[in-house]
């Protein structure tokens, strides 16, 4: 069953129910006699199941409840309701799962390429969103997610989880309290290992059709984090990229890592049917959309980078020196502000130590001369370097909980944060500088505005 079937097949009489939001033809006393949100899952990949299965179930069942599971693979779906143990109906139709269990809210953890189509259409039919990063690939569909919030109304918010671990927490507090001044640069970089590298080729996110290339599927997360901290919005990008390792670079190709006459000497072999879990969700039911989890990474659909580098100006003259080292047996990041009283800086190399993670703040302001302060913050459990909980906490368990740093977010960031991979992307292949100006009809803010 393809997407488009997913989201519209239903028949005539799903067609006439739908002329009504089923949500809001509840009466006043049925919603205040029922404590609980009502949640509809939609994509049961890893995260779906995970974060937003199983762990919302172990943590949240007094404040929610996932009243449906969708997905367009029936047997991934089969795999997924035994797995997260909600006990609610399934479906392959999304008009039919709103139309029959009337979620308030939908969770979007599809493919990249269909949230715009599963946002858009949850917010035809009455629901809030809750959709996992990025919001969508290009600047077409942002356009049409944009469009779609001021047509009907609903709220829309974007699991930027890489806001809410407690260092940075402290980090976001420090710059708001002018410890280092104006920020007038940054200078962020990351590097992914080998293996999380190949994990991405080998799946839809090696192809840009499907993820809109790293520069969206992850740097969103990056695009964020820096347009969160400077507290404004891109104005311009310029940026290079290449790909040197995987794709039509590979010495040879196969069908995939299990049917390949390669093995003995790719270096990138792995054997999905060694995880049962994995052999059981994707390996299993791709027959039913074709989906292999465990791609040739030299195939030749491949067309991302490897490697990026950025330069992005904000609306408010900062300047962002950006890079994604993705080849690299190096996993880890540095992220530094230059402001005009002091520098902040964090390291994180590979993975948070157990007891805490470091914040090194060096002020050069001309104004004192102290030495260089070293802020210890508490290491904080869960994913995400403890940030999903916390950010859970705010979604689901009090959602009038406090946001004085700005953390939750909504369409106007995701849409910001990916427009800067776009325009990397554009800017790559036209070899020029890219406006985020007119990629849609958001024009970039001095100061970003708050999400309410």
């Amino acid at each position: 069953m393809d997407r488009r079937k997913f989201i519209t097949s239903t028949g005539a009489a799903a067609a006439g129910a739908l002329l009504i939001n089923p949500v809001s033809a509840m009466t006043t006393s049925h919603r205040s006699a029922r404590a609980k949100k009502r949640l509809g899952l939609v994509g049961t990949g890893v995260r779906g199941i995970g974060m937003f299965g199983r762990d919302l179930l172990r943590n949240y069942s007094d404040y929610v409840e996932l009243v449906g599971l969708c997905d367009t693979n029936p047997g991934r779906l089969r795999v997924a309701d035994e797995a997260i143990g909600a006990g609610c109906p399934t479906f392959t139709s999304l008009e039919e799962m709103v139309r029959k269990q009337a979620p308030e809210t939908l969770i979007v953890t599809t493919e990249d390429s269909s949230h715009h189509e599963v946002i858009i259409k949850g917010m035809e039919l009455g629901c809030d969103i809750i959709t996992e990063k990025p919001l969508t690939i290009d600047e077409v569909k942002a356009q049409a997610i944009i469009d779609a919030e001021r047509k009907y109304g609903k709220r829309v918010i974007v699991t930027f989880n890489y806001r809410y671990p407690p260092y940075r927490a402290k980090m976001k507090e420090l710059i708001m309290e002018g410890m280092i001044g104006d920020i007038r640069s940054v200078d962020f970089h990351w590097n992914i290992h080998h293996g999380h590298l190949q994990q991405y080729m080998m799946r839809w996110h090696g192809e840009s059709n499907r993820g809109g290339t790293l520069w969206v599927h992850k740097s969103t997360h990056h695009f964020d984090m820096a347009n969160w901290f400077i507290n404004s919005e891109p104005a311009q990008v310029q940026a290079f990229g290449t790909l040197e390792r995987f794709g039509s670079k590979g010495p040879f190709r196969g069908k995939n890592c299990r049917n390949c006459a390669h093995t003995a000497k790719c270096q990138y072999y792995w054997n999905i049917n060694d995880n049962e879990w994995l052999r059981r969700l994707y390996a299993d039911n791709e027959h039913y959309d074709g989906y292999i989890r465990d791609n040739c990474v030299f195939r030749h659909q491949i067309d991302i980078h490897e490697k990026h580098s950025a330069i992005v100006k904000y609306a408010n003259g900062a300047y962002l020196n950006y890079s994604l080292t993705a080849d690299t047996d190096f996993d880890g990041y540095w992220i530094a502000f230059n402001g005009t009283k002091g520098r902040l800086e964090a390291r994180v190399l590979g993975y948070p130590r157990k007891d805490h993670v470091d914040l090194v703040f060096t002020p050069v302001s001309i104004y004192n001369n102290r030495s260089p302060e070293v802020i210890k913050v508490e290491f904080a459990r869960g994913g995400h370097w403890g940030g999903d909980p916390i950010m859970n906490d705010k979604l689901f368990k009090d959602p009038d909980m406090p946001d004085p740093l700005g953390q939750q977010a909504g369409v106007r960031d995701g849409v910001m944060s990916i427009l800067i991979g776009v325009a990397a992307r554009k800017s790559i292949a036209g070899s020029r500088p890219v406006n985020i100006a007119g990629l849609t009809d958001l024009e970039p803010m001095k100061v970003k505005p708050a999400f309410t």
